[in-house]
């Protein structure tokens, strides 16, 4: 399997679990209890895997994968980027939480987070990062505001 196709049926699989495990949190739970604990195994994970998924780095010699994983993360750009991921997880479950808690729907949630999530990363993707739009990306665009006004109808 392609690298591609495989790192997004992983997401797809991840997604499809934390939805899930999302909607059956029981409603007596403490929100942030909850967060608190899923990200207590989700760090147990990332810490067991971590020598599995060693990407392309410089040589770390005799200090490990360990070491070589968190070089540069302490200062610079990537202490941001942590902080930044940090708190755009923690509103996702946080807002997940609390959809499901107030009645969202399995079925569209996700599907209308996600896209209107694409919306407003659209710009910034153009500005920020120099990628190109075109004709049938904007159809693209109606479609997805085509399937949220669908989906916001009883």
């Amino acid at each position: 399997m392609k690298p591609l196709l495989f790192a997004l049926a992983l997401a797809t699989l991840g997604s499809v679990i934390y939805h899930l495990g999302q909607k059956l949190v029981p409603p007596t739970a403490h929100p942030m209890a909850v967060l608190m604990a899923a990200y207590a195994v989700a760090f147990t994970l990332s810490a067991l895997t971590l020598p599995l998924l060693q990407g392309p780095m410089p040589s770390a010699g005799a200090a490990g994968p360990w070491r070589q994983a968190f070089a540069g993360m302490a200062t610079g750009p990537g202490l941001r980027v942590a902080l930044v991921l940090g708190v755009g997880v923690l509103l996702i479950e946080m807002g997940f939480l609390l959809t499901y808690r107030a009645g969202g729907s399995l079925q569209t949630s996700s599907v209308a987070v996600n896209g209107a999530g694409a919306l407003f990363l659209i710009p910034v993707a153009v500005v920020l990062f120099k990628e190109t739009f075109s004709l049938p990306k904007a159809l693209g665009i109606l479609l997805v505001l085509a399937g949220l006004a669908l989906m916001s109808r009883k």
